[in-house]
């Protein structure tokens, strides 16, 4: 006899999707309603599914019911039992949907003998409550999902697939360069303001930048500000310092996305092997409506995301001070909440705004940043990232990533 796994659809559909991982039933049974066909829930489950190897393109079905009533949702099934020429061993995964449904679906699929599974999000574990007296032990799902798969998942498709590799390679090609810079930035923050205002006339180039040009510096910098020019291609000559084939990525990283990738190289280091880490992934929903989060990861199925903002007006941002750090917070948020109920959102600022006159964080920012869910990281209080992030994520708990590498600094 096959086996069905029937999924209850709403807008969380990791349960579902990490339920089918496990079991890999022979058949899918959606039981689902107009709105979420509409928002493409299903289809998501599938493609996310599918990225695993498991395709069920022509081994699922659809009933769509009105979550309201449960005679139609008892209804709807019936006609679809009725349909089938075969039996089938029924595992019933009453997660999602809404009440109703999951009463519905219960109350019909027990007649048959089926398994009832619960997973009580976010934990990577399904409980199986029946029968009532006789509980099973929970069960562990050790599946874990990329940031990819989390967002495919979701409903949203990755843009820039095919060069989230070539980004990593680039942030441990120059990752001395980084922790560098990272460790001075308060001495080198005039140089990275002068060089960020320097660039902006190659910037509107963007097709030349695409293929490189040369670039030559307007102003002399200083000795640490030359030993990074020529970590990145730069050559002096007697008209001043000058890079003959500057890329676009070579402006990206100069005007801030270092920042992005010594943020990735933290969690790099301190992150299990199971997790996933990515730099500047693009993705757009539905809708059509496009983002960039400058480094997203995945940390027990959940999806963790990271935002570098610079507010300083001095370091070329469109505004400074409180009022602007706090808009970017709304910003987050809201791109926060479309990724379900389990993301944490991180914003990371080399603002000086962001504290009071006390060095210490503004109570202001931290409420509302409280609100959205949202970690703030004053980093120019934080020389140690890897700490940070292991005290963040794993508490006094074993540290579960690679050990810490060591982080010794370029030449200055």
């Amino acid at each position: 006899m096959k086996r069905c796994l029937v999924s209850l659809v709403s807008d969380q559909t990791i349960p579902n999707v990490l339920v089918a991982l496990h079991f890999r039933p022979d058949t899918l049974l959606f039981l689902t309603t107009e709105s979420m066909e509409k928002k493409g829930k299903t289809d998501a489950i599938l493609q996310c599914l599918a990225m695993r190897g498991l395709d069920y393109a022509e081994r699922h079905w659809r009933v769509s019911v009105r979550e309201d009533s449960l005679l139609h949702i008892e209804q709807e099934l019936a006609r679809w039992s009725q349909s089938q020429e075969e039996e089938f061993d029924y595992i019933v995964n009453l997660t999602g949907g809404t009440k109703l449904m999951s009463i519905a679906a219960y109350d019909y699929f027990q007649a048959f003998g089926s398994s009832m599974i619960y997973v009580p999000i976010p934990k990577n574990e399904f409980l199986t409550p029946f029968p009532k007296r006789r509980p099973k032990a929970p069960e562990a799902l050790k599946d874990r999902l990329t940031v990819c798969e989390y967002l495919t998942a979701y409903g949203f498709k990755v843009a820039n697939s095919s060069d989230l590799d070539r980004k990593k390679e680039l942030a441990e090609a120059r990752k001395e360069l980084t922790r560098h810079i990272y460790q001075n930035y308060q001495e080198l923050k005039s140089f990275l303001a002068n060089l960020y205002e320097a660039m902006k006339t190659v910037a509107e180039d963007r097709k030349r930048l695409k293929k490189g040009l040369s670039f030559e510096l307007p102003f002399q910098p200083p000795a640490q500000g030359q030993e990074i020019l020529r970590e990145m291609g730069f050559q002096e000559s007697a008209e001043g310092w000058i890079k003959k084939g500057f890329h676009r990525d070579d402006y990206e990283y100069l005007r801030g996305g270092w920042l992005e990738e010594r943020l990735y190289l933290a969690l790099k280091e301190i992150l299990p092997s199971e997790s996933d880490v990515l730099l500047g992934v693009q993705y757009t929903n539905r809708e059509g409506t496009s983002n960039e989060l400058d480094v997203l990861f995945t940390l027990e199925n959940r999806l963790h995301l990271v935002e570098c903002k610079s507010l300083d007006a001095a370091e070329g941002s469109e505004g400074a001070g409180t009022a602007s750090l706090t808009n970017f917070l709304y910003k987050l948020g809201a791109l926060r909440q479309d990724f379900g109920l389990t993301p944490q959102a991180y914003l990371a600022t080399t603002s000086e705004e962001s504290l009071d006159k006390d060095g210490q964080l503004k109570e202001s920012l931290v409420k509302r940043a409280k609100q959205f869910n949202i970690e703030m990281l004053p980093l120019v209080q934080i020389q140690d990232l890897e700490a940070w992030f292991q005290d963040k994520l794993f508490g006094n708990s074993p540290l579960k990533g690679a050990a810490l590498a060591s982080q010794a600094d370029i030449p200055s």
